[in-house]
């Protein structure tokens, strides 16, 4: 009976360790890495909807799914294009929302996904046989970049005494960032009282960006993006330590809220901030902090063959 009792008790020392450890994995963080990959959301067509083979006078429906890569929230609009409105019927050309979907967090290890579903009909069809179009699923967002590195401030680099210093400034490397526009590089150069910080940016994803505010022009049924809403980034803010200096940014076009739209040329481009006033005589290291803003435009296609059938 003693050794029994030893056995039950150990059970629920056992049950109770495990219900503690699965407890604890649920709130600690997913790790500190969580701002990596080039993406913002992903969309694919859903496997078999629609089929690569349907047949007229029947109901058509294609189903996209959507997901979050990275690590802004995104919300904006899903359009489905490249087809006769007359052959494939009651699909629309208003579009269809994408609700907010969050990104990739330290708690959350992946985004969240949604389906979206464009249903209509497809008429009898006359004089041919056959209709062969390739759908075009394009989605258009607002997404943001967050970056962070620590750079090297030194108040007096020309110092005419030898210091121990416990940095040197000079290029940083960010890496990716969980986003389609990224940061791209640093280069931090240190005057008396005085640091210059030279900001690259460049499009890393496989879409189009555009200005935010210009977001309704990107449906494919509108007039279209203009040459003065496409390659451009708002530059929202970029602070060192606890320090905005965004309103030493440049060359920025102006914007709302004191922020400024930095143009891409070839998918790239940079911009020249600085930090001025420092004192004192012994570097350091600080966090720099940059956020950008912008509207994103991808695409997928698939192929899609329509059959006439006898009756």
């Amino acid at each position: 009976m003693a050794c029994m009792k030893k056995r039950v008790l150990c059970l629920v020392f056992l049950l109770a360790l495990f219900a503690c450890t699965t407890t604890t994995k649920q709130t600690e963080p997913t790790g500190t890495n969580f701002r990596y990959g080039t993406e913002g959301l992903g969309i694919s067509f859903v496997p078999n909807l629609p089929p690569a083979r349907v047949y007229d006078s029947s109901p058509f429906e294609a189903v996209v799914q959507v997901e979050n890569k990275g690590t802004s929230d995104a919300v904006g609009s899903l359009y489905l294009s490249g087809f006769d409105q007359n052959m494939i019927a009651g699909i629309g050309t208003q579009g269809k929302p994408i609700e907010v979907l969050k990104g990739r967090t330290q708690y959350m290890p992946k985004g969240e996904m949604d389906t979206i579903s464009f249903s209509g009909t497809i008429p009898i069809l006359k004089n041919i046989d056959k209709y062969q179009p390739t759908l075009l699923a394009t989605a258009c967002y607002t997404y943001f970049t967050s970056a962070n590195a620590q750079v090297c401030i030194d108040p007096n680099p020309y110092a005419p005494t030898r210091m121990e210093k416990v940095c040197v400034p000079g290029p940083v490397s960010l890496g990716s960032q969980g986003a389609p526009i990224a940061i791209t590089g640093v280069q931090v150069d240190a005057a008396p009282g005085t640091t210059r910080f030279s900001i690259s940016v460049q499009n890393v994803g496989s879409g189009d960006v555009f200005k935010s505010e210009a977001y309704q022009s990107c449906s494919p049924y509108g007039a279209g993006l203009s040459f003065n809403d496409v390659d451009f980034v708002r530059v929202l803010d970029v602070i060192v330590g606890d320090t905005t200096i965004m309103q030493s940014c440049k060359p920025l076009s102006e914007s709302i809220e004191g922020s400024g739209y930095l143009r891409l040329s070839n998918g790239a481009g940079s911009f020249f901030c600085e930090l001025s006033g420092i004192v004192g005589q012994s570097a350091y290291l600080t966090p720099l902090s940059i956020f950008l803003e912008f509207g994103y435009k991808q695409s997928i296609s698939k192929p899609v063959e329509i059959l006439h059938v006898e009756r």
